[in-house]
């Protein structure tokens, strides 16, 4: 608590105890929206009781703004752990001012703002696309194929066409919700773009209205899915694993509303969710592994963080979760791919480097095949971003020969 003594004192001291009360509650998720960020910044300005009473006001108020979206939100994977703490530190102007690039050692780092702002971003594209009622599967199919031409009007534009893939995504999280015996994802009528997220959206929705049950996820999965397309759910399974998992990031989703309080936890984690995961097939556990990577580039605010922590898992869940977080982390950045490919060889070992890079491609990979043409007329500007563009290249030839992409892997990483 701050120290009784002259007035500049108590109010510098209540600043600190805010900033400090602020991190220790953790980094609540960005999902408030800067809106919030800003409201806490001019919480930081206050002094003692009424900054005290201010946070409470801003937290009813968030948490107020986001119900019934905090749910559709969690759900999709697409749920955020970061620095509010520091971004509005860094909007009052007070202690480091965010994550700038730390020399070349660093240089896919961005500061607290930036990187909060697109990923708050991602969370509104999924809101947006999602419905709380039951779907008719003729709706489903004209909704998503609307998503996916708006991808595609013109000039195919990166971020653009990430949107509308977000909007997809949460679109297929409501068939899981409320799903119709006519709804499926196999209906010959929907496009085959569309269905790699559809069916990453249904096992993120599923996963939670199922509450990881394997058994029934199988049956679920096996009902509704394209033949080509089922295990892109897994990869949805493995957000929500993430989402679920017992510490901070929970608590700090059921604070803002995402999940109510009484959620149980997910599966037990012990040893990277060891027990859970000896109910599905290697293959599989690979592409859970993979989902929950995804979410660790949502709730970690740096790219660096969330590949340190990958490494700390067990060794053959490690090139998945980073390939899942470098996934994630082109999705989110897209805007600046070039550049992440340009400096993708990270300073960690050389099989995480390339499971870093081959989760680049395999970004570029899925948005393609959601939006044809994001890659045919990239212009590489040196040798590694090139080398990188002509893997995807290959990497989309031969899935269209095939029919489809590759759930969450490319045929040919690199190594």
């Amino acid at each position: 608590m701050a120290q009784a003594g002259g007035g500049q004192n108590q109010t510098s001291g209540g600043v600190q105890v805010t900033v400090d009360l602020l991190k220790s509650a953790g980094r609540l998720s960005l999902a408030m929206g800067m809106f919030t960020a800003r409201q806490v910044a001019n919480v930081l300005s206050e002094s003692g009781k009424r900054a005290a009473a201010s946070i409470d006001e801003v937290t009813n108020v968030a948490i107020s703004r986001l119900k019934g979206l905090g749910d559709v939100a969690h759900a999709v994977g697409t749920n955020l752990q970061s620095g509010i703490a520091e971004a509005a530190s860094d909007l009052a102007g007070i202690g480091p001012r965010g994550q700038a690039a730390d020399g070349a050692a660093r240089p896919l780092s961005m500061s607290i703002t930036q990187s909060a702002t697109r990923r708050l971003a991602g969370v509104r594209h999924v809101v947006a696309g999602t419905l709380d009622c039951s779907v008719r599967q003729d709706e489903l199919v004209k909704r998503i194929s609307r998503y996916q031409a708006e991808a595609t009007t013109g000039r195919v534009e990166r971020t653009q066409a990430v949107s509308r893939l977000w909007n997809a995504e949460g679109l297929a999280t409501t068939i899981a919700w409320h799903k119709l015996p006519e709804n499926a994802f196999g209906d010959p009528l929907l496009p085959a773009n569309v269905l790699p997220i559809a069916h990453v959206g249904f096992g993120s929705g599923s996963a939670r209205f199922l509450t990881f049950d394997a058994a029934k996820l199988e049956d679920a999965f096996t009902g509704v899915c394209a033949a080509n397309y089922r295990e892109f759910c897994y990869e949805g399974v493995g957000a929500i694993l993430r989402v679920y998992e017992r510490g901070f990031f929970k608590l700090s989703c059921e604070a803002l509303g995402f999940l109510p309080f009484d959620t149980p936890d997910g599966p037990e984690p012990e040893g990277f969710f060891a027990d859970y995961l000896t109910q599905f097939p290697p293959h599989i556990r690979r592409l859970i592994a993979h989902g929950y990577g995804r979410l660790l580039a949502f709730s970690t605010s740096d790219i660096y963080d969330a590949i340190t922590h990958a490494t700390s898992l067990p060794q053959e869940r490690i090139e998945p979760v980073v390939h899942g977080a470098a996934f994630a982390f082109a999705l989110i950045n897209m805007t600046d791919l070039p550049h992440m490919l340009r400096h993708s060889a990270v300073p960690f070992d050389p099989s995480v480097r390339a499971a870093f890079q081959n989760g680049l491609v395999y970004a570029l990979v899925f948005l393609d095949w959601f939006a044809p043409g994001v890659v045919a007329n990239w212009r590489s500007e040196d040798a590694l971003e090139a080398e990188l563009i002509d893997l995807a290249r290959r990497e989309l030839e031969e899935a269209r020969q095939q029919g489809f992409p590759l759930a969450a892997k490319l045929a040919h990483p690199r190594h």
